[in-house]
């Protein structure tokens, strides 16, 4: 079912016009390894749901005056 409501979002509303050139390799290529379309679904659902999940898991930056960041480069340097 998560499939059929990914590919739903994917092909609902304005669509940008095909490469055909790019269709035509896309196709072929499907034709001659059948499985591909399975791991490219799941890899672009994958995909897909990262962001939502990066932005969840983002820590907050540090604040940092413009001094300290010369002494953590100076420290960097010295390293």
């Amino acid at each position: 079912m998560s499939i059929l409501a990914f590919l739903g979002r994917l092909m609902g509303g304005e669509q940008e016009s095909v490469d055909v050139e790019a269709d035509a390799i896309i196709r072929a290529f499907f034709k001659r390894n059948p499985d591909a379309a399975y791991h490219v679904t799941k890899l672009a659902m994958t995909l897909a749901a990262q962001p939502e999940q990066v932005a969840v898991q983002a820590p907050a930056p540090k604040s940092r005056n413009w001094f300290t960041a010369l002494l953590e480069r100076r420290d960097n340097f010295a390293s």
